[in-house]
């Protein structure tokens, strides 16, 4: 007679989640705490009351354009833990102006959020990474991939996440680092929803966009979120350097 057995839990790790507190960020933090893990979130002081009041989910205010934040958020981490195994960086800076209206201070906050963030973190967190052969994860956009007038920070600064993306996988995977890249579509979030009251008749200006949309309808954060836990998973392990649309084929057809 065989003993019946159960299933053996993940073991309990650190990950790190930087921005997007009440979108990605929030539903990726009670996915992984449910799974029993310790999360950091990290995000602007003002997101404080969206960040999941759940066991093993800890808040580290962090201001997104200080060059210093990062290594500071790092360096917490590696006092409280030790250790880092996933991080995750969702953040983002939009606005929008026609061409002749941006401002150079518009530009340079969606420079600093946008890609030099990314690009900090990971250089600060490279040796924690490398000692438990961890996963970064870079949150995009299809506007990667697709235009919006008016966005021009956003999508230049997105769009140069595909760039670092390549060079932190070639550099970081001898050490056993994994990073990848998703694109997000049209999810629903609060960036999303601030996004649309700013359109003319957003009803039917959603509508047209739902319409060429394959699976005809917006995401939600937690199929967002469901698809960077897997990223960070050990199920993930011989993935890196992809770049993944999460648009329900938005960006396919």
């Amino acid at each position: 007679m065989t003993t019946p057995t159960t299933a053996t839990p993940p073991a309990s790790r650190t990950h790190a989640i930087i921005g997007g507190a009440s979108g990605f960020g929030g539903a990726l933090a009670r996915m992984l705490a449910g799974q029993g893990h310790a999360v950091w979130l990290a995000d602007a002081p003002e997101a404080a009351g969206a960040v999941p009041d759940l066991p093993g989910v800890a808040f580290h205010p962090l201001e997104l354009a200080d060059p210093a934040a990062p290594r500071s958020l790092v360096n917490a981490i590696a006092r409280r833990h030790g250790r880092l195994d996933a991080l995750v960086i969702a953040a983002s800076a939009t606005s929008r102006a026609p061409l002749a209206d941006w401002q150079v201070a518009e530009w340079d906050r969606a420079a600093a959020i946008n890609l030099r963030l990314p690009f900090l973190a990971v250089q600060a967190a490279q040796d924690l990474l490398a000692q438990s052969r961890g996963s970064v994860v870079l949150v995009s956009s299809t506007a990667t991939v697709r235009g919006q007038p008016q966005s021009h920070g956003y999508q230049a600064t997105k769009a140069g996440l595909a760039g670092l993306l390549r060079s932190l996988a070639a550099e970081l995977g001898p050490a056993g680092v994994r990073v990848n890249l998703v694109l997000p579509g049209w999810v629903d979030t609060p960036l999303t929803e601030a996004f649309w009251r700013d359109v003319p008749d957003p009803v039917t200006a959603r509508a047209a966009v739902d319409a060429r949309i394959p699976l005809r309808r917006h995401g939600s954060a937690d199929e967002v979120a469901a698809a960077l836990a897997w990223l960070v998973s050990d199920a993930a392990s011989y993935v890196t350097g992809a770049t993944i649309p999460l648009d329900g084929g938005d960006t396919a057809v």
